[in-house]
């Protein structure tokens, strides 16, 4: 029964043509090599430019030639004008081949089986793989994503084990073999014209399904296919292909088609996603530096919205043909979760790939193959027990034992050293970092620095809780330090143990255990990054030879160092200025100027581009010079010149001064070697110089009157770091050397640097997991202003204490505000106010009679003394008038300043003032009448006041602060105008942007990749 009914059908092969002369012989060849052969065949040529035409006229195929501009659509029109009548009790059928299509030998058969036993199919289709690569399944029956995109449900070059074998409903076939009865396509009407060469497919197949046809996809039909058009290898000639770009027609003829055969009432929707999806993909296209795809992204979505007519036509159209409601296409379209699985699926396997490349297996011809003899072969054991031999996973597990034992103090909010309290979670800490204003001390304008922002962005990786995320970065750092070392050294030095050994000296260095000890964030990510910008060093001897995504890359991790430490700054611009005086020098002569001037181009993008990307932090350290030589965080005192003389950095919980490491020695020792550890050591060397200069000399701290010992734990981390890396290099096959020679005085020297070395870290190690553990920055309850002072908002308070150093007593103070520092605070802290800080001396030796007005002028409500209290102190304060006691718990001594010392005062014309109800961050309420505002907050013209929609004006009062006239009584509002802010982080992020867009990889256009790598 089955073979009569096939032998009733007629097949009409229609082979459509354009410039398509290097497929056709492969193609031809197939369509005549049919174990069911095609009844008929014609050919259609759009105005090929090649050797189509004779080529198909020696293979004896009528040709039909018309316009070059006529789209797939209408050149199967111009096919079927020509086609006759078929015998009566005959069913006709239309097979379309593109000319970059070949048909295996038993498609068309395959394909006449399936629909001969199912009398509703009107379109059937085969499996389509690649024509370069055959074992790639591209299709097997296509659908349409919700954003516009050809959905096929496969993965990327997805191999063909059979996986989708069978007959299966589908949406739509492709072209490309697409197997449809005669009387069916023309009761459809054919193609869409408005659909000349993209998506004219899954159009066509949506008509059907919903006239009431079945399609269906067979796989035991095979046809291998070349996406000529699709991968632009040939042009777009059609005449409605604007600008003749194969994405462009793409993608507007997706966009036409969700929107010309969808319900009304999802056509919003669709809109939007068609709109979000190409600026998504636009966004896309530009990173990778494909401008052209990214305009046709948007270019398409356009050419729809503006031409609404002709999908009000289409639609028109569309509703005569439907028979059956829309539900019947929705099984075939992809949901979302099904589009965002395969999206990660591709993504996960692209890195794979990247990152983890399959190693190509080479085969001889001469290999004998005996497969019942690899049958017998017992399978290969992973030698789990040889990983606890090798020295790296023993190294690495005596680092990791080490470092938790010594942070088991730290696991929880860790507070102390140069660490505030931390954020309550990541949106606070980047509202911190966008703020115009920051509520320190008398009020800052202070930008904020941009490690803020970078922990803002990491605390994502810990669920928001930043308290979580400094306290791995704390726990873990010693392993990135010995990773990041491992890596330089691995590079440079032969010798694995040696490698080892180093690396792991460098995790646990003197400058290592107080940077992480005291918390000093920047110290720790110099640590961390630093030797990764040491493995450019060497080369940038050339730098010309430098790729400018390669100068961008570097930019990129500078400015993650130089965000948390500007003295790194310094040290790198030191580093390039004596470059360029080196290539000065080489090139004086200007014989080859072009060349200098290419590496003073690439050494002058190396420093500005993370200044640029760090504005506008880095224009307030250059009108601060001073800046440029502090760490993030409170202001704690290094150790001085004699520690630092050691490599060790010193302050609280640094390594006590008698712990000798034999790094400073060898650093010197190094200058007179003769090989490449002379470089390394003469950076060294003029680092540690640095380090002994500047470890003496005290600054002010930050938003507090004290001044500290400077802290240089970046000078003498780079120092440690081209110590170990000298060690190294001077270490690496000395076993071999000395074995060659006789005993000598090198022989000693080796063993004594040896044992030093081991005896160092054993200490060092020892010395972290007892006492080193009880650090500074722990895991605390204590705090520095008592609950109750942190109850009200807007609130100041005065915090005093005595300090006994060199065997005086120094007063220092600070002001809070309404609760303990948090993490960033003390970077932007103001310089303390001139009036304060008389009215606190005055006070404090007895002679402050207006020491309570000034304090109580600039807002500051209460004066605290942390226990335990001085008594001379306390003493001073309750003999004065103007301060209340207030209360004496265990926590201080409050007194409570009397007077008006709110946040915000109004002062009439008869100087009677008030308090107005406000806030931190801005204030809203009436204004009695005529008179003045006063806001304790430093003086600043961001700040601003409208009053019945008018500006009041502003300006500097004698104490200092922001001062308004007012004229008249009216409503107010009092703000912080952050527009200036907001002009420098975008200035930041666009220079940010670009940089980071030189730095990724460029995409390829579908022209430009291989055949080889085609599907």
């Amino acid at each position: 029964m089955a073979d009569e009914i096939v032998d009733n059908i007629f097949v009409t092969a229609i082979l459509v043509t354009h410039d398509g002369a290097t497929y056709l012989p492969k193609s031809v060849a197939s369509i005549g090599s049919q174990s069911r052969a095609v009844d008929y065949v014609i050919a259609i040529d759009t105005g090929s430019t090649d050797s189509s035409v004779e080529l198909l006229k020696n293979a004896k195929i009528p040709v039909k030639e018309v316009a070059r501009t006529i789209g797939f659509g209408a050149a199967i029109s111009a096919a079927i004008e020509d086609l006759g009548e078929v015998e009566e009790g005959a069913t006709e059928w239309l097979w379309l081949l593109h000319d970059d299509c070949a048909p295996e030998s038993g498609a068309l058969q395959a394909l006449i089986a399936a629909v001969s036993t199912r009398p509703t199919v009107a379109i059937a289709g085969p499996k389509i793989r690649g024509w370069y690569n055959q074992n790639y399944l591209l299709e097997s029956g296509v659908s349409i994503a919700g954003n516009g995109a050809r959905w096929t449900g496969l993965e990327i070059r997805e191999y063909d084990q059979g996986q989708h074998d069978g007959i299966r409903e589908v949406l739509a076939v492709s072209t490309a073999g697409m197997f449809i009865r005669r009387d069916v396509f023309e009761e459809l009407g054919g193609f869409d014209p408005r659909l000349p060469l993209f998506r004219d497919d899954v159009d066509l197949g949506w008509r059907a399904r919903m006239a009431g046809h079945n399609v269906i996809a067979v796989s035991d039909a095979v046809l291998l296919h070349a996406q000529a058009s699709a991968s632009e290898r040939r042009s777009i000639d059609v005449a409605e292909g604007f600008l003749h770009r194969p994405l462009l027609l793409d993608r507007q003829s997706a966009a036409y088609v969700l929107l010309a055969n969808s319900s009304w009432w999802m056509l919003p929707w669709l809109a939007l996603q068609l709109l979000t999806s190409a600026v998504g993909r636009a966004v896309g296209y530009l990173v990778a530096k494909l401008p052209g795809y990214a305009a046709d992204e948007i270019l398409a979505v356009a050419l729809i919205i503006v031409k609404p007519q002709q999908l009000g036509k289409a639609r028109r159209n569309r509703r005569k043909e439907r028979l059956l409601p829309s539900r019947v296409i929705a099984p075939f379209i992809p949901p979302r979760t099904s589009q965002i699985r395969l999206t990660f699926s591709r993504a996960s396997a692209h890195l794979r790939e990247r990152l983890l490349p399959t190693p190509e297996q080479t085969t001889s011809a001469l290999d004998e193959i005996n497969e019942d003899e690899d049958l017998l072969m017992p399978g290969e054991k992973l030698p789990w027990r040889n990983l606890l031999r090798r020295p790296d996973i023993l190294t690495y597990g005596f680092l990791f034992l080490v470092t938790t034992l010594w942070a088991r103090n730290r696991f929880g909010t860790v507070v102390g050293g140069a660490l505030a309290q931390p954020h309550s979670g990541a949106t606070a800490l980047l509202r911190a970092y966008f703020e115009s204003w920051h509520q320190v001390g008398m009020g800052s304008t202070i930008a904020s620095p941009p490690w803020l922002f970078i922990l803002g962005l990491l605390s994502a990786l810990t669920f928001g809780k930043v308290w979580l995320l400094i306290t791995l970065i704390l726990w873990l750092a010693p392993i990135a330090f010995m990773a990041s070392m491992h890596h330089l050294l691995r590079h440079s030095v032969k010798n694995r143990n040696l490698v080892l050994a180093a690396s792991l000296g460098y995790a646990i260095s003197p400058v290592a255990i107080a940077a992480i000890n005291a918390g000093r964030l920047g110290t720790i990510v110099v640590l961390a990054l630093a030797p990764q910008i040491v493995r450019f060093l060497p080369r940038m001897v050339e730098i010309e030879s430098f790729t400018w995504r390669r100068i961008a890359g570097i930019s990129l991790l500078l400015t993650l160092i130089i965000s948390f430490s500007l003295p790194a700054f310094i040290a790198f611009l030191f580093y390039q200025v004596a470059g360029v005086v080196f290539d000065y020098r080489r090139f004086k002569d200007g014989a080859e100027r072009a060349l200098f001037d290419k590496r003073v181009i690439r050494r002058g993008f190396l420093v500005l581009a993370p200044f640029f990307m760090t504005l506008p932090w880095s224009t307030d350290a250059v009108l601060h010079p001073s800046r440029f030589l502090l760490e993030p965080g409170l202001a704690i005192a290094g150790g001085g010149p004699n520690l630092a003389l050691s490599l060790n950095p010193g302050g609280v919980g640094a390594l006590p001064w008698w712990f000798i490491t034999p790094l400073p020695v060898v650093l010197i020792a190094a200058l007179f070697s003769a090989s490449r550890a002379k470089y390394a050591a003469m950076v060294g060397a003029g680092f540690l110089a640095l380090s002994i200069l500047l470890s003496g000399v005290a600054f002010p701290a930050r938003g507090n009157s004290r001044s500290v010992e400077l802290w240089v734990g970046t000078f003498i981390a780079c120092a440690t770091l081209a110590a170990i890396f000298a060690t190294a290099i001077i270490l690496d096959g000395v076993r071999v050397r000395l074995a060659k020679s006789s005993f000598n005085y090198r022989h000693i020297l080796a063993g004594l640097l040896v044992i030093t070395s081991v005896i160092s870290t054993v200490g060092i190690s020892f010395w972290a997991v007892t006492i080193g553990a009880n650090s500074p920055a722990r895991v605390t309850s204590n705090e520095i202003l008592p609950p109750f002072l942190k109850v009200q908002p807007a609130i100041k308070t005065l915090v005093l204490s005595l300090n006994n150093r060199t065997g005086h007593e120094e007063l220092s103070f600070f002001i809070g505000r309404s609760d303990d520092l948090k993490l960033g605070e003390a970077d932007v802290a103001p310089v303390p106010d001139s009036d304060v800080s008389a009215a606190v001396r005055n006070m404090v030796n007895g002679s402050g009679v207006e020491s309570s007005k000034t304090l109580a002028e600039h807002g500051i409500k209460y004066v605290f003394i942390k226990n335990p209290a001085n008594k001379n102190l306390v003493q001073a304060i309750d003999g004065l008038g103007g301060f209340i006691r207030n209360s004496q718990t265990s926590a201080g001594i409050v007194w409570r300043v009397a007077g008006i010392s709110e946040h915000l005062t109004y002062k009439s014309t008869k100087d009677v003032k008030q308090s107005l109800p406000s806030t931190d961050s801005g204030a809203e309420g009436v204004i009695p009448g005529v008179g003045t505002i006063n806001l304790a907050e430093s003086f600043d013209r961001s700040w601003q006041i409208l009053a019945d929609g008018k500006l009041l004006p502003s300006h500097r009062a004698l104490t200092g602060l922001t001062e308004f006239d007012v004229t008249q009584q009216s409503n107010f509002i009092l703000f912080h105008n952050g527009a200036t802010r907001r002009a420098w982080l975008s200035l930041e992020f666009i220079f940010f942007a670009s940089v980071l867009l030189i730095s990724l990889p460029s995409g390829r256009r579908k022209r430009d990749i291989a055949d080889a790598e085609l599907s």
